[in-house]
């Protein structure tokens, strides 16, 4: 069996129906689906999850007596968690039909621990925007490439639930959660791979491409990632340590402006806008050093793919 643990906090309701339908749709069916609710205000919420799970004994519900944060919530996730494998699914995202089956099969007939999928990447109206085109599947090959980033996407896990026992869940590694989850499954030993076909349509909404503390994920991404290379299991109050000692207001600004500018020049080369993609491109080049390093890492980790 598996359980398909999935927090939500204030998502719409239009994209929490759809997320939540994706997955009783499934064509593999034997599964639980922990739902946790980190909002217990959220009247909306209630009403809609209580309506599913009296329509279908799978989903198994429960609201935090206060918010916990995601990490908190993932944990006490586990914790309900009865089935040898757990999914992630977050709240305004898509699973295809047979994400489950596929996936499934796929980390079954190779013996892995982890594995992830290629995301689509949509709208808030469900416009696909673009799709990532290949994902490295072959477990050297990811661990090489985590040096430079995160590349198994986190809403499209499914792995052994002792694996998440042996690392004791989540830690609280701001913004980068999953990522240290990753590494810290690999210095383990665990084998990690990716289904190299699409399995999840992943809402990016306009609050997601300009979040203030993208420049702070940032930086403990560089943290974490620096001592993996090290073969090191980062350090959460070091981490912390070296992002407050980087963390400045001008930084951040031009951080979030490139980050602004490099997703409309995704748009513009699904659209083929060259003439807009090389406008764009060229202030890209003078709005962040850091975000310039964050693409060389993304080239990097797509080589290392």
């Amino acid at each position: 069996m598996i359980s398909i643990l999935m927090s939500t906090y204030k998502e719409e309701e239009r994209l929490l129906r759809q997320a939540i339908e994706s997955i009783l749709n499934q064509t593999y069916t034997d599964f639980e689906y922990i739902i946790i609710l980190d909002y217990p205000d959220n009247e909306m919420h209630k009403r809609v999850i209580h309506e599913y799970a009296s329509r279908d004994h799978r989903i198994q519900f429960y609201i935090n007596e206060k918010n916990m944060g995601l990490t908190d919530s993932l944990n006490r996730g586990i914790s309900l968690c009865h089935g040898d494998y757990i999914a992630r699914m977050d709240a305004d995202d898509i699973s295809l039909p047979d994400r489950l089956e596929r996936q499934l099969n796929y980390l079954e007939k190779n013996d892995f621990d982890l594995i992830g999928g290629i995301t689509e990447m949509i709208n808030e109206d469900g416009t696909l925007l673009y799709s990532i085109k290949s994902v490295p599947t072959k477990p050297e090959k990811i661990n090489k490439a985590l040096c430079y980033g995160q590349c198994i996407a986190h809403p499209t896990w499914l792995g052994k639930k002792v694996v998440f026992d042996c690392l004791d869940g989540y830690r609280k590694m701001p913004l980068c959660e999953d990522y240290d989850f990753t590494l810290r499954a690999v210095l383990k030993g665990y084998k990690i791979s990716n289904l190299n076909e699409p399995v999840l349509k992943y809402r990016m909404t306009a609050n997601s491409v300009s979040r203030s503390n993208l420049f702070e994920q940032y930086l403990y991404m560089s943290y974490i990632t620096s001592e993996y290379k090290n073969k090191r299991v980062a350090s959460v109050d070091q981490a912390y340590v070296y992002v407050q000692q980087h963390l400045k207001d001008k930084d951040s600004k031009n951080y979030l402006k490139a980050n602004v500018i490099f997703n409309r020049m995704l748009q513009e080369m699904s659209d083929k806008q060259l003439l807009s993609f090389i406008k764009d491109g060229f202030c890209l080049l003078f709005s962040s050093k850091y975000y310039l390093n964050k693409i060389f890492r993304f080239i990097m980790l797509t080589i290392n793919s």
